[in-house]
């Protein structure tokens, strides 16, 4: 049985074909420094990696750390709206997920 993928999944099916029936790992975008995942089960579970540009030490220079706060930010807010909309909403974009949260988000003057 092939796993239902949501439209951000970019695992291939050759890659699927190691997952347990039931509880596929999807591969998401990533952001910079990170990379999102999700374990599809009864309650998806989305989680973020660092990127193979870490390097097995994970020292990180300022600049990679100030990249990493940020790219931290928009996973957060990317995995709080795939959260709220569920698996299985088609035909939005990153960028028009992040713009809506942006959108959604108080601001102070």
């Amino acid at each position: 049985m092939e796993p239902l993928c949501p439209p951000w999944c970019v695992t291939t099916a050759a890659e699927h074909e190691y997952d347990d029936q039931g509880a596929w790992l999807h591969e998401g975008p990533r952001f910079g420094l990170l990379r999102t995942w999700c374990l599809d089960g009864p309650e998806p579970v989305f989680t973020a990696t660092l990127s193979e540009e870490v390097g097995d030490a994970g020292e990180l220079d300022v600049d990679q750390l100030r990249r990493l706060a940020t790219d931290a930010l928009d996973v957060a807010m990317w995995i709080d709206q795939q959260t709220r909309i569920g698996l299985t909403r088609l035909g939005q974009s990153v960028v028009e997920l992040v713009r809506e949260a942006h959108a959604r988000s108080s601001r102070s003057a």
